[in-house]
């Protein structure tokens, strides 16, 4: 049987020397995430996952709405045009298939992630320890 890629597959990029490490792809995650709350523009993305991390993660407005492009593209979000405050934003929301997408890649996601924090608690301990 053919091999078929899920629609969020190219949104999760896990190099394949990191043995299954979760160490690139969370930021579709957290996107796809946020948005299965409310709809929001890429400003309000960008600032809650600053927030969230108390300011040490801040993605930029590059590889935020690149990549929430490609989420309308591939069908897991909608974009819509607002015109309410003056200027025009784009709105994004989540859709059926971009519920369905979070529900898989939270499930392809926690082994990874509980592989990736066991990995950096052993580093972390022989920093401590060195």
């Amino acid at each position: 049987m053919e091999n078929l890629r899920k629609p969020y597959q190219d949104l999760i990029d896990v190099s394949k020397l990191s043995g299954g490490l979760l160490l690139r792809g969370l930021l579709a995650y957290y996107v796809l995430n946020l948005l299965s709350n409310k709809q929001m523009y890429g400003k309000q993305i960008i600032d809650h996952i600053t927030n969230m991390t108390s300011g040490s993660w801040k993605p930029s407005p590059g590889s935020i709405y690149p990549l929430l492009q490609k989420m309308v593209r591939l069908g897991l979000v909608t974009e819509r045009l607002d015109h309410s405050g003056g200027l025009a934003t784009h709105t994004y929301e989540l859709t059926g298939s971009g519920r369905d997408a979070l529900k898989e890649m939270r499930e392809e996601i926690k082994p990874r992630l509980k592989k990736t924090i066991e990995f950096l608690k052993r580093h972390l301990q022989e920093l401590e320890n060195n």
